[in-house]
């Protein structure tokens, strides 16, 4: 039996994460800032859960022994999330495991659909590293400019690019201006990029960031942005925090360059909606 937790609830699955690192991701869904659902096996005392983060991660999490909600699971996702998945632009079932080790070996129990395997790459954020960087000036190419975002540049953004950037992963403008972050570039009044703190919780801010058309990439505004979202994150007291797909070569390049520690990758599964 599965039963979906309210806003007011979500705070019951914190103690199945004890003895884990902070993930802002997790953190931001269970804390109300970020657009999530929480799925349990006990409304009340749930020792089993399904975390959709959404537009970024399902988690499934707690104890991996217990039939009745592992029974339930695959129709959970592929007949009722699979459709509004779809409609928001998630277009990929991708499952991190906690524990890893003890939901692996059922994952082929649990799902008749074939899952593939991926990898992430985590990083961890070095101060040091992120001084001796910073002490390297870096320079927008000519025509570019790079903004904190305002109130005042999403109302005369015409494309709506970065409200519609911030609300896949919040509520609303209103609670990303209260506690998140965003820097954008822009040239001649175009969105070419933004930076933003896609999850938060606490003071841990996950980092997203896009360079949105191929012909502004490979000129150093991802890396711009990053740096400027960095300085915002340490002046507020924030704990910035970088995960991606290994495959992302570029991603991994830009936070090795800004100050990002890579730690060794780990294992998640996946398929396609």
């Amino acid at each position: 039996m599965i039963y979906e937790l309210q806003i007011e609830n979500f705070q019951l699955i914190k103690p199945l994460l004890a003895g884990y690192p902070v993930n802002p991701v997790i953190g931001g869904v269970i804390e109300g800032n970020n657009l999530g659902r929480i799925f349990v096996d006990h409304p009340k005392y749930p020792s089993s859960a399904l975390v959709w983060a959404k537009n970024e991660m399902f988690y499934l999490i707690g104890n991996s022994d217990n039939e009745l909600f592992n029974s339930s699971l695959e129709s959970l996702i592929f007949c009722q999330i699979k459709s509004e998945a779809l409609a928001i632009g998630d277009d990929c079932f991708n499952l991190e495991l906690y524990p890893f080790s003890k939901w692996e070996r059922i994952i082929p129990r649990i799902f008749t659909h074939s899952l593939s395997i991926g990898e992430r790459v985590p990083f961890e954020f070095d101060y040091d590293r992120y001084i001796n960087r910073k002490l390297e000036k870096k320079v927008l190419p000519d025509g570019y400019q790079c903004q904190n975002i305002t109130e005042e540049l999403i109302k005369i953004d015409i494309n709506h690019v970065m409200k519609k950037e911030i609300l896949k992963f919040w509520d609303s403008v209103d609670s990303f201006f209260n506690k998140g972050i965003g820097v954008v570039v822009t040239k001649e009044r175009e969105i070419i990029g933004t930076c933003l703190s896609v999850f938060v919780s606490g003071s841990d801010f996950e980092i997203g960031i896009n360079v949105y058309q191929t012909e502004h990439r490979g000129k150093g505004l991802a890396t711009y942005m990053a740096e400027r979202f960095l300085e915002i994150c340490l002046e507020k007291g924030g704990r910035p925090h970088w995960t991606t797909e290994n495959f992302r070569s570029d991603s991994i390049a830009i936070a090795n360059k800004i100050g990002f520690r890579q730690l060794p990758n780990y294992r998640m599964f996946f398929l396609p909606f």
